[in-house]
């Protein structure tokens, strides 16, 4: 699965399932896989590390795999080395003379959003001195939506001691657009996660 530039498009799908009684308690649970509609992002970082000594970093060697589009991983390798040199780190080539190193990942999954509404039931009717009569009944719906997530996590080393210092994640409710053009969607997206690096 993708998390931008998918050659497939799964459009969000969303129906409506009544509720009525003790489905409620049901829902409360359910309720936990709500998905998001902006970009969410947080990070956590080691305590210890002096960042102020980071001046130049390489990347971390390793493929890639199970991802359909290449393009993905470029265009995210492309954003994240643009966005810290613009930050003012230097890219090295090789590792052994970078002061941190970088690694990401970059994917996507189908989520399931659940809320829920009163809606009213009224029954049952009856005929009675020549008219029907019944009595509201309060219920609920579920409204039931699925759509595709895209998340990416960035994470730095201590280049020297080689333990994590940095992590960083974003998750996206993703659209149409951001599928078809993923560019500018990652470019924004590593923008705002790396707007958190260094810690301050």
């Amino acid at each position: 699965m993708e998390f931008l530039g998918s050659d497939t498009w799964m459009a969000t799908r969303r129906h409506r399932v009544p509720l009525i009684g003790g489905g409620l308690s049901l829902l409360l649970l359910m309720l936990a896989l709500g998905g998001c509609t902006t970009l969410r992002v947080a990070s956590d970082y080691d305590r210890s590390v002096s960042f102020g000594a980071y001046h130049s970093f390489a990347w971390l060697a390793r493929e890639h795999v199970g991802t359909r589009n290449p393009l993905t991983i470029q265009r995210a390798r492309d954003a994240i080395q643009a966005e810290l040199s613009r930050k003012g780190f230097t890219y090295v080539p090789d590792a052994a003379t970078a002061d941190f190193v970088v690694d990401f990942t970059i994917g996507s999954r189908e989520r399931t959003q659940i809320e829920s509404y009163p809606a009213p039931y009224t029954g049952p009717w009856y005929w009675a001195d020549r008219a029907w009569w019944g009595y509201p009944y309060w219920g609920a719906e579920l409204d039931v939506r699925r759509y595709r997530e895209g998340t990416l996590a960035i994470d730095i080393f201590d280049a020297h001691t080689h333990r994590p210092a940095w992590h960083g994640w974003a998750k996206k409710e993703l659209t149409a657009a951001d599928l078809e053009h993923s560019e500018e969607p990652i470019r924004a997206t590593v923008q705002a996660l790396l707007a958190q690096f260094p810690p301050k």
